[in-house]
């Protein structure tokens, strides 16, 4: 969600707008576990403003990882201890990564890790950039279809602006050809980080690996041509067709999507990564990205990454937290369901992808995370874009003051303190524009008072375009209650 996402502009925010120690058992006992606040640095990915790689390379040198770090470091003030520790996550480690530079990229960021006494975690793209491998993308066995037909999906579609990212073709995660080159590639990675692993216990350190991410919001996208849900070749590869049809076609998509991110843990596994130290990463809340759609299954809404699949003995769960509407308490509810294992925020910011405002402190973000079990709170947007975005709303929310006092407080072990909401909630703010778009009409042809409807619409739609959103709230109030006949307009 971060993500960030380079493309969030006017047009799609007006659409948009209308356990903290792992389980023991009785006779087990275990040190707490390290907690890490982290900060995403980008490397390779379409859609997301992080630096350039250097020439000829895919990702990021050392030299640009440390230089991130190192701003991060004077900016907060502090690193951490094994207890809480400030963390950077790199990626994405990304198929079209070629594997000796992948080698060298972990060996690189374990080294900065060392350096400048930071702890590494390590970001994987499970399944969007692939569109180097020719020995995969050529095979049409690899790639999904949105029907029976095994027509090609014309690209993977990204939802992250008001144009769609359009990435290549989205994979067949369940093919033999796609499940070999996972097995490979997972191995490769978990070899070069026990490698690193190994060596920093030796010099008691071990703290300085945070883990990995297997995943950037697993899921089984859809058509970007025609926006319909994909995943008809992965129910070939489970036996069924156009003749003999799965009874719940999602369900088995669901369970598509479970198996390949299992698949993706157990090959990190095989590698030498331990399993408390893998980590998934879905998106299953709204996040003020999803418009209401009767016609679709809430499996089919969030591309089968429904929130049950992030919790299996081979990973531990991982969410998006753009905190809007119920994204904390919907993480709780299923949190607790599973028997309160220790989780992350893989992927989040302390504000909506639509602009509109999160909690009210940067403190009350992390401790609505830390204060519930979070083992790993990743933020994005930390000097996405460098000079050029120095304003965007995803930076400001990651670096202003507040926010490096809330970093610092975390990192001392002082307690997070919770503030009371602002008044505005992004959630009713919602509701409030559905209204005024559902009723609206009716009662401007029923009233005849289009003349006084008209200026309180251009006055919230310019409030809109400038992302005001609490005089906007004010300015719905203004509209309904004038449609409920509690004022005229003045």
């Amino acid at each position: 969600m971060t993500h960030l996402r380079s493309a969030i502009a006017l047009s799609f925010l007006l659409a948009m707008a209308c356990g903290r120690a792992l389980s023991a058992g009785p006779d087990e006992v275990r040190a707490p576990e390290t907690r890490y606040l982290s900060f995403q640095v980008m490397t390779g990915l379409p859609g997301y403003a992080g630096p350039p790689p250097r020439p000829g390379r895919f990702s990021l040198d050392r030299g640009q990882m440390e230089a991130f770090v190192r701003e991060i470091v004077r900016a907060i003030g502090a690193t951490g201890d094994a207890r809480d520790k400030l963390a950077f996550a790199v990626g994405p480690l990304c198929f079209d990564m070629p594997d000796d530079e992948t080698r060298q990229f972990i060996r690189e960021a374990f080294a900065v890790a060392r350096d400048n006494d930071v702890a590494v975690a390590f970001h994987i793209d499970d399944s969007m950039v692939w569109g180097r491998r020719k020995d995969l993308i050529s095979n049409p066995d690899n790639i999904e279809t949105a029907g029976w037909d095994e027509k090609p999906n014309t690209g993977r579609r990204a939802d992250w602006g008001p144009q769609p990212t359009k990435f290549p073709p989205q994979m067949c995660f369940n093919s033999p050809g796609i499940v070999e080159a996972v097995k490979a590639r997972g191995r490769l990675i978990g070899d070069q980080i026990r490698a690193e692993v190994k060596a920093l216990e030796a010099q008691g350190k071990g703290h300085l690996f945070a883990g990995v991410i297997a995943g950037w919001e697993t899921q089984i996208g859809r058509d970007f041509d025609t926006g319909r849900p994909l995943g008809f070749r992965a129910l070939t590869h489970r036996g069924f067709n156009a003749n003999h049809p799965p009874k719940d076609a999602a369900r088995e998509r669901t369970e598509v999507v479970h198996e390949f991110i299992r698949l993706w843990a157990n090959s990190l596994h095989a590698g030498g990564v331990a399993k408390n130290k893998v980590f998934c990463h879905i998106a299953f809340t709204d996040q003020g990205l999803r418009q209401p759609d009767a016609k679709e299954s809430y499996a089919v809404k969030v591309n089968f990454a429904v929130p049950e699949v992030a919790f299996d003995p081979s990973y531990r769960p991982g969410f998006s937290t753009y905190p809007e509407g119920e994204t904390f308490h919907a993480i709780y509810e299923i949190v607790a369901k599973h028997g309160n294992p220790g989780w992350i925020s893989a992927e989040g910011a302390n504000v909506s992808p639509t602009s509109m405002p999160g909690e009210p402190t940067m403190e009350t973000y992390l401790a609505r995370m830390f204060d519930h079990g979070a083992v790993m709170v990743n933020i994005f947007a930390w000097g996405i874009g460098g000079e050029a975005m120095k304003d965007n709303f995803f930076r400001r929310a990651a670096e202003n003051p507040e926010a490096l006092a809330a970093y610092a407080k975390f990192l001392r072990h002082e307690k997070l303190v919770v503030s009371a909401p602002t008044g505005f909630s992004p959630q009713a703010f919602r509701a409030k524009m559905h209204r005024i778009q559902a009723e609206l009409p009716a009662w401007v042809q029923k009233s005849g008072k289009q003349a006084e409807a008209m200026p309180l619409v251009q006055k919230l739609q310019g409030l809109l375009r400038e992302r005001k959103w609490l005089e906007a709230d004010r300015a719905a109030d203004e509209l309904l209650s004038l449609i409920d006949g509690k004022k005229t307009s003045g």
